[in-house]
């Protein structure tokens, strides 16, 4: 179909822009990084020697090794030749030109708020000139896309395209701009747009995020031999703030809308906040966004460190029609004096909604005694405020103590936070036109920055008391082994769950003598420590998604429910509970039991599984819980008991079935839709999970695929002829291991393990008799850590390696193959995170036919 044609092209061309977008920052920063390096020869062997080791430095060496260009982000050591890689040494045969172009790009250095208003002078037009004619000469032959190309490109591009667009004249470039354009692609031989031309277009306010820092790169010479220092605040020196507020408010507008629920939710439920406020507004795009949804209902408050952010914000909320907005000077390291500027206005800051985006990583430094919690897991390069550097422990630490200054103030409503992360340089490397990652953190630790990994992050939101609502959370991208940015409401942590030891209406309980030894292992699997406010991320993303479209059943059954109704949830395959807390926890924040007794109502949790260890412990976790009921799903006979059965013939509103289906071989699966089906209600919910459907992305991989290669590898060691060359442990259990029982415990890894994945579409397949949906695909991080604390549950492990009897030596093998085999080689590879793996989690959403 034309259309479909057109779409597609259209696609292309932006998927095209957005990666020159990323090449071009990349490419920006790189030249004025090789620069200053070529100038203080560090480039070459021994050079550099009598500089100071600075924050500085070290951001400049963690660059060259995100772009892959070196084997570390240390610098070298001892005079040693830096350790190039094979594409260090092909973009180091253009170092010259790279050098060239950070020369020119130092030529922008001003920060004046009219600089990019203002004409280029004489030298800089000539200079100009000079390169694009020494570029248009090596250009021709090069590969336009290749990584080198697209950098050499952006030296003369970003700094062109930011003056047009300062000039009012980006919709009509002439001279050697319009003689560049058309070069790159972005101009046809008429001077008129290409259709890939408008597409790059929407990315050119994007250049000012590394182009605003542009005064800094210009000194970087001085900064890394410790001359000068970054010191940001009032009189900054480093940064164009005019054109860094613009540029980042071109770049986080696209998130607002993502945070929509969030706000509407709190609105619609209440308790309703007295006053958003917003910390670090920037030009007030995001306060004006949610005037557009909650109009003048609420009052808006814009904070920001800077002045002239606040003059733009001042223009653009009066432009917009906002009524009487506060704006205040103010610093997110600094609750206590937002505080009392808040009352002076007669506020209470427990009574805001306190919102930010992009702001704590920008927070002062104050440093903090060291959290003996921190995770330590951040890559970047971090600068003290005097100059010096900073390890990820000493970052996470003062993280911990800034969101501890916040808690006591924000435990009403909570806080709404966009934060950006950091990305691993090994990371980052495979990565190049997907993220941001080479110039954003290089210019973020040049300047006194300190955005740490998504899953520090997460675990420094926790040591400071605040936890993520699971069901909002987003992470961006979705898909891919890294996370460039993530939302969350943030809540200081809830009290436990309630505790009612009145009359139960479980229709199973465990056995008094039940070993819930392997439960109580795959809970730690799922909750660090075993802390129920505290789900491992790995899960709690996925989980989140199943929990909030049972909430989105539950809060329209409230609506409707009379007196004598009962709303009705089940978890199916409940296991240790994971989903039952997050949806108990969720329900609490929402006052769910209490609303709905308002009514006249009841609400009811359903869990359902086959009896065992695990769903002992998830007995033993929320039997004290009210609306919490236990039904085995295998009948005293053997035979597993239909759902509606289970349920004594009472319709559920919503099913859960979280980390289930993937158990499932296709005959099993088509029978548990049909009982499904059979208990929901017409028009009832299905949401679920798995962590093990396939055909994976590039990108990720599935939740056993470690698992089946340490398999792969057992039996690789059982198979090999030579056993005197086996690694000691693994000659030791071949020696142990029964011949006789290959077979037998081949099958019972089959039983534990489908040895081939099953696919969503079978899935799909047996639902589609009975439900109308949509599966989604995304991406969470399953630590190193977690992947082997998975094959140590006891059951996994004992069905899955039958052929250790020895559990001393089966636990030896299991830590060699995946310590040492398994994990290595599989993190090398693209679906690799910097601390463990990219699990690919299928998601569905499906609504019971309305017909019976």
């Amino acid at each position: 179909m034309p259309g479909t044609s057109v779409a597609y092209r259209v696609h292309a061309d932006r998927a095209s822009a957005r990666r020159i977008a990323f090449r071009y920052q990349d490419g920006v920063m790189l030249a004025a990084t090789v620069r200053a390096f070529d100038a203080l020869g560090l480039l070459d062997p021994g050079g550099g020697r009598g500089l100071p080791d600075t924050g500085y430095q070290r951001a400049g060496w963690r660059c060259l090794a995100s772009a892959g260009w070196l084997d570390s982000a240390e610098p070298p050591v001892d005079g040693k030749d830096p350790q190039w890689t094979d594409a260090g040494t092909a973009a180091m045969r253009h170092r010259d030109r790279y050098v060239a172009g950070g020369r020119f790009l130092a030529r922008f250095g001003g920060n004046d708020p009219v600089f990019w208003t203002t004409p280029w002078d004489a030298g800089t037009e000539s200079a100009f000139a000079d390169m694009l004619d020494e570029h248009e000469r090596w250009r021709v032959g090069a590969d336009p896309m290749h990584e080198v190309t697209m950098h050499l490109d952006a030296t003369l591009a970003v700094p062109a395209l930011l003056a047009l667009r300062g000039s009012g004249n980006l919709g009509r470039p002439g001279g050697p701009a319009a003689r560049l354009l058309t070069l790159l692609g972005w101009l046809d031989g008429d001077g008129n747009w290409t259709a890939a031309g408008r597409a790059r277009l929407s990315y050119v306010d994007h250049f000012g995020l590394v182009g605003s820092y542009l005064p800094m790169l210009a000194r970087l010479e001085e900064l890394y031999r410790g001359e000068v220092m970054v010191e940001p605040g009032e009189g900054e020196w480093h940064c164009h703030r005019q054109l860094n507020v613009a540029a980042s408010a071109a770049a986080h507008r696209g998130y607002f809308a993502d945070a929509d629920p969030i706000f509407r939710e709190m609105f619609e439920r209440g308790p309703r906040p007295a006053f958003i406020a917003d910390m670090g507004c920037g030009d007030g795009s995001w306060l004006v966004h949610l005037h557009g949804i909650f109009g003048d209902t609420v009052r808006y408050v814009g904070i920001d460190a800077s002045p002239v952010a606040l003059d733009y914000a001042r223009d653009v909320l009066r432009a917009s029609g906002v009524t009487d907005p506060l704006l205040l000077l103010g610093d997110v390291t600094n609750p206590e004096r937002l505080q009392h500027r808040l009352a002076e206005h007669g506020l209470a800051i427990e009574d805001g909604l306190h919102i930010r985006s992009f702001l704590d990583h920008d927070r002062t430094y104050r440093g903090a005694p060291h959290h003996e919690g921190v995770p330590g897991w951040s890559t970047g390069a971090y600068v003290a405020p005097d100059g010096r550097p900073l390890d990820a422990a000493q970052v996470e630490s003062d993280l911990v103590a800034h969101l501890r200054r916040w808690t006591p103030h924000v435990r009403k409503h909570g806080m709404v936070v966009l934060e950006a992360h950091c990305v691993a340089p090994q990371v980052a490397r495979r990565h190049l036109g997907e993220l941001h990652s080479v110039a954003f953190d290089a210019y973020h630790a040049l300047s006194h920055q300190y955005p740490i990994e998504h899953s520090a992050f997460v675990r420094c939101c926790h040591l400071a008391g605040l936890q993520s609502a699971g069901y909002v959370e987003r992470r961006y991208p979705a898909t891919r082994p890294f996370v460039a940015v993530s939302l969350n409401r943030l809540m200081p942590l809830q009290p436990a769950l309630p505790q009612d030891v009145g009359t139960r209406h479980d229709t199973w309980q465990p056995e008094s003598e039940t070993d819930l030894a392997d439960g109580r292992a795959l809970h730690r699997l799922l909750f660090v420590d075993g802390d129920l406010a505290h789900p491992r991320s790995w899960c709690a993303g996925a989980t989140g998604v199943v929990v909030g479209d049972l909430l989105d059943t539950i809060e329209a059954r409230i609506e409707q429910a009379g007196r004598g109704d009962a709303v009705r949830i089940l978890d199916y395959g409940a296991g240790t509970g994971l989903a039952s807390i997050e949806l108990s926890k969720a329900c609490l924040t929402r006052r769910v039991e209490q609303r709905l007794a308002d009514r006249g109502a009841t609400f009811e949790l359903h869990l359902v599984d086959i009896p065992g260890g695990w769903f002992a412990q998830g007995y033993e976790l929320l039997r004290k819980v009210p609306w919490t009921r236990f039904h085995a799903l295998r009948a005293a006979d053997g035979r597993f008991r239909p759902l509606l059965e289970v349920t004594s013939g009472e319709r559920v509103d919503g099913v859960a079935a979280n980390m289930v289906f993937h158990l499932l071989t296709d005959g099993a699966m088509r029978r548990s839709a049909e009982s499904i089906a059979a208990v929901l209600r017409p028009g009832g919910r299905l949401a679920f999970s798995s962590p093990d459907l396939g055909p994976t992305t590039p990108y990720s991989l599935l939740f056993h695929d470690p698992n089946r290669l340490l398999r792969q590898r057992w039996l690789d060691a059982l198979d090999d002829h030579t056993p005197e060359h086996l690694p000691t442990v693994l000659r030791r259990a071949v020696a142990a291991a029964r011949p006789g029982d290959r077979t037998s415990a081949q099958r019972r890894a089959d039983r534990r393990i489908l040895p081939t994945a099953r696919t969503a579409d079978a899935v799909a397949g047996a639902l589609a008799p009975y439900f109308h949906g949509t599966i989604d695909r995304r991406g969470y991080e399953l630590l190193a850590e977690e992947s082997l604390m998975t094959a140590l549950v006891p059951a996994n492990q004992t069905e899955y390696l039958a052929e250790i009897t020895d559990p001393v030596l089966r636990e030896e093998v299991i830590r060699y193959l995946m310590c040492e085999e398994v994990l290595p080689a599989l993190m090398k590879e693209r679906a690799g995170t910097a601390l463990g793996l990219n699990i690919q989690w299928t998601l569905g959403r499906y609504t019971r036919s309305a017909q019976e």
